[in-house]
């Protein structure tokens, strides 16, 4: 589900009736519309505790693909609600190009997200024909993803997780790190130098 300013509402609704009425056919088949400079919302259906807000250069809305692929994108942002009416940021995503399907699923191509409760970072890689695919209902899925955060770094092909990563599945990669008593800390969403300990009275 999207929410957009009413002006870009009008701009849909009017595109949906002009192509309604139109005869099917080759030409038909290459329509669309295309807005510059779009901000965005999502609610997923999927994942009602969750919304997504992205700011595009432009997004291109395909009404027989069900499909919306944003370019220019930069920065999305996931946010949970909290049980007083309040949102926290969750998470946030860079990429060049976003696909957005019927279900509010996600796909691209190449993504670095973000997560702020512990500072860890997914460095994501598409191969060959398979994306990088963010489930509302299930996760993440990539064929490459390189995960790290003050006291790890690890890399996985075939990988899967939920949102929270507390299943990850995948073939880990030889190499990969473990640091029990880091140099740095997460605070507040911010990677930042462990506080020397108090010198002793």
């Amino acid at each position: 589900m999207f929410r957009f300013s009413a002006l870009v509402l009008a701009l849909l609704l009017v595109f949906g009736v002009v192509f309604s009425l139109l005869p099917s056919g080759p030409d038909v088949a290459r329509s669309g519309v295309t807005l510059k400079n779009v901000q965005l919302s999502l609610y997923p259906e999927q994942d009602p505790g969750a919304v997504w807000r992205f700011r595009a250069a432009t997004i291109s809305v395909d009404p027989l693909k069900s499909e919306n692929t944003l370019d220019g994108l930069g920065r999305g942002e996931r946010w949970l609600k909290n049980s007083d009416g309040s949102e926290t940021l969750d998470m946030t995503l860079r990429a060049d190009k976003l696909v957005i399907d019927a279900n509010s699923n996600l796909s691209t191509r190449q993504a670095q997200m973000y997560i702020l409760q512990d500072c860890t970072t997914l460095t994501m890689r598409a191969a060959g024909t398979t994306p990088i695919l963010i489930n509302q209902r299930s996760g993440y899925s990539a064929p490459y993803v390189g995960i790290s955060s003050p006291s790890i770094h690890f890399e996985y092909d075939n990988f899967s997780s939920p949102f929270d990563l507390s299943n990850v599945r995948g073939d880990q990669r030889a190499g990969g790190t473990l640091q029990p008593d880091p140099p740095t800390i997460c605070k507040q969403g911010r990677i930042v130098p462990k506080a020397s300990a108090a010198p002793a009275p």
